[in-house]
């Protein structure tokens, strides 16, 4: 997703040779899972028994057996796992080369929670044991796509569950690319031309895309995005007013104050205290 930020450090998967990890949620973290943080991977969180609740960007989540969470590289994330159980699914975006026809940006139009009925999930939770049994183990070639083909599964049927039925199954993948591409690209990229360009669209295409699909203009979609990450980077604190404007590739902290401004009728400086409160 987006770069590291100086001053900002992302949490990387211990084992870089690896690309796939399922830990019980009660592993010792090699990081503070209470404190806010965000991860350079992809998290899927099995809850299988007791509570707690969590933070994935500024929405709080109730955590009770038979949820399924879902956190994407670069949110800001926290756990409180009180009495919760379960399994946590990490796994670097390019897996997805091996788990055709899926790409990682199925899940950028994803809710962060994911229901499904208790068949499904006991059904998920146990290809989730699976995949952990063959970990353990010395990893050869085929069970490294025994691996990837378990995880498929469990991905697939995320992507099902969390479907909407408002919109053709083209127009969402479309959707869920562009947004993909903004995510990654938001710090320097601001022109719908310049993400049509990438699509191999057009301006206007890409207009009545996301009409149809989300009731918005292209361009609405990147100003939302660019808030969402000024409230990030707000929310954790570590640079300057000024250095998240220079950051964002705003030309002037004034141009920044506007921006903001004209989005949430607040300053900056309103906003970082607004946000810091919803955590409190």
């Amino acid at each position: 997703m987006s770069r590291a930020t100086p001053g900002i450090d992302y949490v990387h998967l211990p084992d870089e040779g690896r690309l796939l990890e399922i830990q019980p949620l009660d592993y010792p973290n090699p990081y503070d899972y209470k404190q806010l943080h965000r991860h350079d991977y992809f998290e899927v969180i099995f809850i299988e028994s007791g509570t707690g609740n969590q933070f994935i960007d500024f929405n709080k989540l109730a955590m009770a057996p038979g949820n399924i969470f879902i956190v994407y590289p670069g949110q800001v994330h926290l756990m409180n796992r009180q009495s919760a159980n379960g399994l946590v699914v990490q796994f670097r975006k390019n897996i997805f080369e091996y788990l055709h026809p899926l790409k990682h940006h199925n899940f950028y139009l994803q809710a962060s929670g994911v229901h499904c009925d208790a068949v499904t999930f006991s059904h998920l939770y146990d290809l989730c044991g699976r995949i952990q049994s063959l970990l353990q183990q010395p990893f050869t070639v085929l069970s490294r796509h025994k691996a990837c083909s378990y995880l498929q599964i469990i991905l697939i049927s995320l992507v099902e569950a969390g479907q909407g039925q408002s919109v053709d199954n083209k127009t969402s993948m479309a959707l869920a690319q562009y947004i993909s591409l903004i995510t990654e690209n938001i710090r320097h990229k601001r022109k719908v031309s310049e993400y049509a360009e990438l699509m191999n669209s057009t301006p206007d295409k890409l207009n009545e895309l996301c009409k149809k699909g989300l009731g918005k203009t292209a361009l609405e979609i990147i100003h939302e995005e660019l808030m969402l990450e000024i409230r990030r980077l707000l929310l954790l604190d570590e640079l300057s007013l000024k250095e998240i404007a220079y950051e964002l590739n705003f030309d002037t902290p004034g141009n920044f104050n506007a921006f903001v401004k004209a989005k949430t009728g607040m300053t900056p400086g309103q906003l970082q205290q607004s946000v810091l409160e919803i955590y409190n």
